[in-house]
């Protein structure tokens, strides 16, 4: 990575209110100077990700949400306020987003003015304004029905987090022992001994905004789901490893861990097919994670396996019967009713006719046909 170039984070502010998600607008603060000369932020408006790039001769505006619909669209009004020297440059512009096209890019004056005015820093104002989107993000704000005095402040890493108090005791028993309850007092602020980046995407999943889980969060959400005793997470993560079977059900003796600790059932029928159709009862016997699983689990793998093998076996008696029907017809006497009196039969045995002859025939089984006539000599 040049040195030059920053990464994108999330644009730091003191306390990050995760109400101000569902804001329509945000403002950011920056400075562009001989160490700062390029600027990655991503923001939350509208509970959708959206993360600006900031240089002196251009911005872009980059909708980074994770999956949007083909019809989605957005509208996005963008105001920068370059403070040179005594006065203030302002440029108002507007960004059209839709389901092809999630980059806004707009060339910039800014090095121009630093040059013209002989400056080596410059304060940069950038005011991000969605006006309307469609067939995605949050339309409302959620937390407007929820009163203030029952926010609080989580601690986390020496950075605080501001989340609604209700909110989360209706979706975590932990949460709700702990403003409410005997785990701890009526503070305002409550100290959590995690990092900072995981219970914040942890916090994020369980908003309404409901942040998609990825590969990189599964582990760790889980984790804290079974801490927090947050069941809508791991509800979040047993979809996602189902949406994701075909790279999961091969990753068995992980995904079976899973099944035990989380009482993933879905996972477990995504896993157990798998595994019937790989191994055989013998083999799976021997795998170095049996012994782990519980009884009941074992016993569901082993009967799917006894019921998919009965299930093939018949299958492969059905297939034999069907060849073995289609190699008994010849295609020659493939005719309703099958006879063996065309020529070109080569075993009259395999292609007999089944109706019974007429009374007053004589048909031999080899050589020319010859009627019999009964009548006076």
């Amino acid at each position: 990575m040049a040195p030059n170039k920053a990464a994108a984070e999330e644009y730091p502010v003191d306390i990050v209110d995760l109400s101000d998600d569902f804001k329509s607008s945000k403002t950011l603060d920056l400075v562009l100077d001989e160490e700062h000369k390029v600027y990655r932020y991503w923001i939350h408006l509208k509970c959708m990700k959206w993360q600006i790039e900031l240089r002196a001769n251009s911005f872009e505006c980059f909708a980074a949400y994770f999956k949007t619909p083909a019809t989605w669209s957005a509208e996005v009004e963008f105001e920068i306020r370059a403070h040179v020297t005594n006065s203030v440059r302002s440029e108002k512009f507007t960004g059209r987003y839709t389901g092809s096209n999630h980059v806004y890019f707009r060339p910039l004056k800014l090095q121009d003015h630093m040059v013209r005015e002989k400056l080596r820093s410059m304060r940069v104002e950038i005011t991000v304004n969605v006006i309307k989107t469609m067939n995605f993000g949050m339309l409302y704000d959620y937390f407007d029905v929820l009163p203030e005095e029952e926010n609080a402040l989580l601690k986390v890493e020496d950075r605080l987090i501001r989340v609604n108090k209700r909110y989360l005791s209706m979706m975590s028993p932990f949460f709700k022992a702990l403003f409410y309850g005997e785990l701890g007092e009526d503070k305002e602020i409550y100290e959590m001994k995690e990092k900072f980046r995981e219970i914040i995407t942890f916090l994020r999943c369980i908003y309404p905004h409901r942040q998609p889980v990825t590969k990189k969060s599964l582990d760790y959400l889980l984790q804290l789901a079974d801490r927090y005793q947050c069941q809508p997470i791991v509800d979040a993560c047993e979809m996602f490893m189902c949406a994701h079977y075909h790279e999961y059900q091969k990753k068995t003796e992980k995904c079976f861990s899973y099944v035990e600790k989380y009482k993933m059932q879905r996972v477990l029928r995504i896993i157990v097919e798998y595994v019937a159709v790989t191994q055989s009862p013998a083999q799976f016997r021997l795998q170095s994670y049996y012994r782990d699983l519980s009884e009941k689990t074992q016993l569901a793998v082993l009967d799917y396996m006894a019921k998919n093998q009965s299930r093939r076996g018949k299958e492969l008696e059905r297939r034999r019967g069907v060849n073995s029907h289609r190699a008994n017809i010849d295609p020659i006497d493939d005719q309703d009713p099958p006879n063996g009196r065309l020529l070109g039969i080569a075993d009259p045995l395999r292609n007999a006719d089944p109706r019974p002859p007429q009374p007053g025939y004589n048909v031999p089984r080899y050589g020319n046909f010859r009627p019999l006539v009964f009548g006076h000599h």
